[in-house]
């Protein structure tokens, strides 16, 4: 007779992959958006050489997507559990410090 794994074992490989499948997700995603900022910045810059000052709306859509490659590369370098829009809210404040993890102390 074949011996089975533990429960707890399978239960772990099995998020494994579930978290594969979701990084995969953002991983294509996360290409998307630095295309979208990099269009954005250009934009920013012809408003602001043709006005004199950049565009406030586009300022709080950059720190919204700022915010979002922050939180996606969080998730996929494994620095968060938490899934990114659209799995969670959209946010367009900078991360604060009590959301990230603290480093790792060295001993």
């Amino acid at each position: 007779m074949a011996e089975e794994a533990p429960v707890g074992k399978e239960t772990r490989t099995n998020e494994i992959w579930f978290r594969g499948l979701y990084m995969l997700l953002f991983l294509v995603i996360h290409g998307l958006v630095k295309a979208i900022v990099v269009a954005m910045a250009v934009v920013q810059f012809i408003f602001a050489a043709a006005t004199g000052e950049p565009n406030r709306p586009l300022r709080r859509f950059g720190q919204g997507l700022s915010t979002y490659l922050y939180e996606t590369t969080q998730f996929l370098t494994f620095n968060s559990e938490r899934k990114p829009f659209p799995f969670d809210e959209w946010r367009n404040e900078p991360p604060r410090e009590e959301t990230m993890r603290p480093p790792a102390e060295q001993g």
